[in-house]
């Protein structure tokens, strides 16, 4: 039996993943956090535009989750604190907002090494584009 693909229904919108993605990186506010590079992890689900497949086949454009790891490295790598978690998610969520195919994103950034209750302590935002 040949598939095609033309049996299934296509709501048009994909999710995107970055998941466990670990940077070194000075952040936090205490004082006990300045100075010194801790782990910071980084979920990501970015939501493309309605008949985002079809877009890919017709035009080759594409959400690339490269284009948002490389992003998060070149931050982490150029150094210089970072004050608040909610920053650096605001700072991914707005480059991948970028690109028009992404219609939202979710952006979690925890710190896994604050408490050893805990797997990581951060944030989760969403963010969505617009409207026009």
């Amino acid at each position: 039996m040949e598939m095609n693909g033309d049996y299934l229904a296509e709501d048009g919108r994909d999710v995107i993943l970055i998941e466990g993605l670990k940077a070194a990186a000075q952040i936090g506010i205490l004082d006990s956090e300045k100075n010194r590079t801790q782990t910071v992890c980084f979920d990501i689900e970015m939501r493309t535009v309605a008949g985002y497949r079809r877009i890919v086949r017709e035009t080759g454009a594409f959400v690339s989750y490269a284009d948002a790891v490389e992003f998060i490295q070149q931050k982490a790598a150029s150094g210089g604190h970072i004050d608040l978690v909610e920053d650096w998610a605001e700072a991914v969520a707005e480059f991948v907002l970028t690109n028009e195919l992404v219609e939202d994103v979710s952006v979690k950034v925890t710190k896994p090494d604050i408490f050893e209750e805990a797997s990581g302590v951060g944030i989760r935002i969403r963010r969505r584009r617009p409207s026009r």
